[in-house]
């Protein structure tokens, strides 16, 4: 492929669902995809993309020229050949094994075990660093990789946790590896040839022009992945065979397997569906986790008994994570995350994306709401989070609205409808300074607790 001055070619993998990978129409797809593509409208610059293997796509960088490497994680080897522009995306490394009725193998990293990486990979390389002991068997692709897996020819792999979420489901098997443990969390970035000094401010700078909203959708499409449940292929047989065999004796001992790998099952479900409705980072509810709470609560809700929404962003967070980088960002949210689910005693807290955050509680008038969105505002200004001796403070910027501020029909009550106008509000507090809750009624309340 050419590669003429006006065009950047874009490098990454052909395998590496769900951030890049080559469909059967030929056409790329995925997250990074979205990414780059959105890079060059907003920046009106012409692209190709150039998906390999991935060892190849790093060979590739190595030559040098008007390039970028979509998206990989930082080593030690990899920064004798790359400079790292801007990081784009959070990413998990998980260790899987083989989950076996319920159960899993003891120790899968300790010495002289086999686990399966992909080859050049940063798992290939943390394995090395980490647990030089344990045996790699290392595949071309990630395609390989997952099916020797579910072929059973190894029974532990590392992989990223999307990659590997989006491979068992849709291979229809996502109880055959369970995660047996977080190895790390580290930043996606994106990178350029060694030296091109001119290249990695501009790519820099485009960066800087995507919208925050466009990157919250790009990352919402891909990383918010359905979760399926799937039930052994061996069950119906296995009754059948029971009850036609007729031996008392050989049915209770099957009935007490079959209840054994049930437990097991629903086990495995309940924590997919968990780990489907929660945010990764804050463990609090994300969007969907929220919905399913509104459901549960708008049957109850009455002209007594009130639904009220208080939308929260944190002001200038931007400016915190390029001070302090984002992993100490990271552990802003945390804290505060940790802050809502102590306040939240009746209600649900949850992350909607980015910086901003949620509160959804039953409420008896307007008044009590803001006294609790109010002890939020106060509390989070008054905070100092203390890392690696640096002091940061945050304030965060508020918006409170009730049931009844968007409509009388408690039957016809949406959620959207009741983030959207709070959403208006918390960008009203915004424009007016911020540090404050706003009200559907245009009142600012900026009162310290003390004084209230």
């Amino acid at each position: 492929m050419s590669e003429e001055k006006d065009i950047l070619v874009v490098a990454h993998s052909s395998e590496w669902k769900p951030y890049s990978y080559i469909p059967g129409n030929g056409q790329p797809k995925g997250l990074l995809i979205d990414f780059w593509q959105a890079y060059a409208k907003y920046n009106h610059e012409s692209i190709q993309f150039m998906l390999l293997d991935w060892a190849d796509s790093l060979s590739y960088m190595k030559e040098g020229g008007n390039r970028v490497h979509a998206g990989l994680l930082k080593s030690p080897e990899r920064e004798a050949y790359l400079d790292y522009v801007a990081p784009i995306f959070n990413t998990n490394g998980s260790l899987y094994v083989q989950n076996q009725a319920g159960q899993v193998s003891k120790d899968p990293l300790a010495a002289d075990k086999v686990v399966g990486v992909v080859a050049g990979s940063y798992e290939s390389w943390f394995l090395a660093e980490h647990y030089p002991n344990v045996k790699q068997r290392r595949f071309r692709r990630n395609e390989t990789l997952f099916s020797a897996a579910l072929d059973g020819e190894i029974s532990a792999l590392v992989a990223d946790s999307q990659t590997a979420n989006f491979y068992f489901l849709t291979q229809g098997k996502p109880l055959a590896f369970v995660a047996d443990q977080v190895l790390y969390t580290r930043p996606i970035y994106a990178a350029v040839p060694k030296g091109n000094q001119a290249l990695l401010n501009e790519i820099r700078a485009g960066i800087d022009n995507i919208p925050s909203q466009e990157l919250l959708r790009i990352k919402q499409k891909w990383i918010n992945t359905e979760r399926v449940e799937a039930y052994p292929t061996w069950l119906i047989p296995s009754v059948a065979l029971t009850v036609l065999l007729g031996a008392v004796t050989y049915i209770f001992i099957l009935k007490r397997m079959v209840y054994k790998r049930t437990v097991a099952l629903r086990q495995a479900n309940s924590r997919l569906r968990e780990f489907a409705n929660t945010d990764p980072l804050t463990q609090l509810l994300n969007r969907r986790g929220l919905d399913a709470y509104f459901s549960r609560q708008k049957p109850k809700l009455s002209r007594q008994q009130e639904m009220g929404l208080i939308l929260i962003d944190l002001d200038h967070f931007k400016q915190v994570n390029d001070t302090y980088g984002h992993m100490q960002g990271d552990k802003v949210l945390v804290h505060l995350a940790s802050y809502l689910k102590r306040l939240v005693k009746k209600g649900a807290a949850a992350r909607l994306g980015g910086e901003e955050f949620c509160v959804l509680c039953p409420t008896p008038n307007l008044d009590a709401l803001i006294e609790i969105a109010n002890h939020i505002r106060c509390d989070v200004a008054d905070s100092v989070f203390e890392f690696d001796g640096a002091e940061i403070r945050v304030t965060v910027s508020i918006g409170a609205i009730i049931a009844s501020d968007v409509t009388d029909d408690m039957d016809a009550l949406e959620l959207d409808a009741l983030i959207h106008a709070a959403d208006v509000l918390m960008y009203r507090a915004k424009h007016r300074g911020r540090n404050q809750v706003m009200l559907a009624s245009s009142q600012s309340v900026k009162t310290p607790i003390s004084a209230m």
